[in-house]
């Protein structure tokens, strides 16, 4: 099921079909037959189900995701983003669903279906990772220059960053459109002509760009993140008075939501795909016989690892709810039909000066209890009694 290595891939209906011939005909001890039956099982077991799994809980979950942001208004540079994520994630999860039907019920797709399946395969899972990426910049950015972000980064410029990420990894994917083709007409693989160019250049660029490149960034970025955030609150705390620091934390309260939730997307990305990207360096040099017990072992690891990989793509609305009050609110709020307003809402201090028949002026400071407002209090009051005594 993996275009990626599909010149290697696994045809699961024909062992499916011939497993019972090929342990009568292969000299195996019955402990090792035995074995090699019950990984062979197991293999199989996830590779029929867990795409099932993954699209029972993942697609509904990136509908409500998509929805509830829809209602968070205004749109902002991080919600595009994560709504985006999950529109992608939904046409991944059903991309795969769809070719893994297909291949199982032994519908013939011929060479266009191979290659069109491959191309969106591979322009879906690499776009979905990217848009991570682009989120965690995104955050860095507005944790270091935190009143320039919306000039830096609005949501004009993402939206844009987006289209042309999309015309890139297009161009780049586009070369399955020659380089596919189906072998018996169900089952995909690589052109011939194109084998060594596959096994030896294309598998480690095709890896970088879908793993290796993003995981690197995601961990630079929210260690970034992490130290930023650390040092600006230990900055605020030796230039702010207490009630400074009490009105910027409740003024920032948001934002650190909305970077919370992020890292916690980009850590459990990392921590899912980990064992594929293990699973990819090791492929290349791990290379047992195809009735040996090691080669079944291989097999349930290759399955357990796609099964993690895949599960980044369903996963995502559930660490939303959990780390992000405002979202869990907005989402309840539309589940039970309550009516919420999922704008942040901050009590921002004003300054109204007034002035009264005599030609005083008067300030109302609200709940204004910074320093220099303090100060401009006492001016303007020092101002009117001198009016006064003239």
């Amino acid at each position: 099921m993996d275009f990626l290595y599909d010149m290697e891939a696994i045809n699961w209906t024909f062992l499916r079909d011939n497993i019972s011939s090929f342990l009568d005909t292969y000299d195996y001890n019955q402990e090792d037959a035995d074995e090699y039956e019950r990984l062979y099982a197991a293999g199989l077991y996830i590779n029929n189900y867990y795409l099932w799994i993954i699209f029972g809980f993942g697609f509904s979950g990136n509908i409500a995701s998509t929805v509830t942001l829809s209602r968070m208004k205004p749109m902002t540079t991080s919600k595009f983003y994560v709504a985006l994520l999950a529109i992608i994630d939904n046409l991944a999860i059903f991309q795969k669903l769809l070719y893994h039907q297909l291949t199982y019920h032994e519908v013939v797709i011929g060479n266009h279906g191979c290659r069109v399946m491959n191309f969106l395969y591979l322009c879906l899972v690499t776009y979905s990772n990217w848009i991570l990426v682009f989120m965690a910049i995104e955050r860095f950015m507005a944790v270091t220059f935190p009143l320039r972000i919306s000039v830096i980064w609005n949501l004009n410029r993402a939206r844009l960053s987006m289209i042309i990420l999309g015309i890139v990894i297009t161009a780049i994917y586009s070369h399955t459109f020659w380089t596919t083709l189906s072998h018996d007409g169900i089952q995909c693989g690589i052109a011939e002509e194109y084998g060594f160019f596959y096994r030896r250049i294309w598998y480690w660029i095709n890896a970088s760009l879908y793993s290796f490149i993003p995981s690197v960034i995601l961990i630079v970025c929210n260690l970034l993140i992490t130290l930023r955030v650390r040092k600006s609150g230990q900055r605020r705390s030796r230039l702010y008075s207490e009630t400074e620091l009490e009105r910027g934390t409740h003024l920032n309260r948001y934002e650190r939501q909305i970077t919370i939730m992020l890292l916690t997307v980009a850590v459990v990305f990392l921590v899912l795909t980990l064992p594929r990207t293990v699973f990819i360096l090791m492929d290349s040099s791990w290379t047992p016989g195809r009735l040996s017990l090691n080669y079944a072992r291989k097999l349930l690891l290759d399955q357990l690892t796609f099964f993690l990989c895949d599960a980044t793509h369903a996963v995502n609305f559930y660490l939303y709810f959990i780390t992000g009050q405002k979202f869990r609110q907005s989402f309840l709020g539309i589940a039970f039909g309550r009516s919420r307003n999922s704008s942040v809402a901050f009590n921002h201090s004003r300054v109204q000066m007034t002035h009264n028949g005599t030609g005083e002026s008067s300030l109302n400071a609200g709940s204004l209890t910074c320093k220099a407002c303090v100060q401009m209090k006492v001016a303007n009051e020092t101002i009117m009694m001198h009016s006064r005594y003239k």
